[in-house]
């Protein structure tokens, strides 16, 4: 296992050699990518596995001006992405795979998966809307603790069994990162959403392959999306 000196976008070229020296082994690779541009490292640079894109669902941006705090504040390269908007005058930064990125997924044959997101649903309106938190939200805080990534290494798996693009059971390679780029990769053997604590057929972590030693939790409200 490779442990980072820090979480965010520095880190996705390591995370994709590591991925790929273990890919051999599966048949899956299932990755996080808001914008498409992580799904086409992995695609362009590891053949012979098949690559999913799991992308936000639709309705979900980036509030520019409330990243004073949490990892575009913490994160150089999140923080350099921040300045990029603010100069252009953006305000509000829909979070979607963009247009050209789209075409080249789709001539690489790399399936894309868009739903609601297991952890960050109907629960996330309840937390920001109605100052609530419910037990969904304390499995996903507590996900958090390993890392950023690992909670969303495991919404992906779920989403992706849920969308009938992985089947059920098999064992997956998953990553994901801090908002943007990769630094967490985990083995998991998927289960749909409604079988996660099935006794059996359950999701379960089985080997983790990198994450960054200290991984920046986002507020349970997080302003800067909405």
């Amino acid at each position: 296992m490779k442990v980072f000196g820090r979480p965010g976008p520095i880190n996705t070229d390591e995370v994709i050699e590591i991925v790929k020296a273990a890919s051999f082994k599966y048949e899956y690779l299932v990755v996080a990518s808001i914008t498409g541009d992580s799904a086409l490292k992995i695609a362009e640079r590891i053949k012979d596995i098949r690559v999913i894109c799991v992308t936000c669902p639709q309705g979900m941006n980036w509030e520019v001006e409330k990243m004073d705090e949490g990892p575009f504040a913490a994160i150089p390269e999140l923080d350099q992405i921040r300045a990029d908007w603010l100069k252009k005058g953006l305000t509000s930064v829909p979070m979607e795979i963009t247009k050209e990125n789209r075409d080249r997924l789709d001539k690489l044959k790399i399936k894309v998966v868009q739903g609601t997101i297991p952890f960050f649903g109907p629960t996330f309106s309840m937390r920001v809307h109605l100052r609530k938190v419910t037990g969904l939200d304390l499995i996903a805080k507590t996900l958090e603790m390993i890392s950023t990534g690992t909670l969303v290494c495991l919404e992906c798996v779920l989403m992706s069994i849920d969308a009938g693009v992985i089947p059920e059971g098999k064992e997956v390679i998953a990553l994901a990162g801090t908002e943007r780029g990769l630094d967490t990769a985990w083995v998991i053997k998927g289960s749909a959403s409604s079988n996660l604590f099935h006794p059996s057929k359950g999701a379960r972590f089985i080997e983790l392959l990198a994450k960054p030693g200290v991984s920046i939790i986002p507020d349970v409200g997080i302003e800067y999306l909405r």
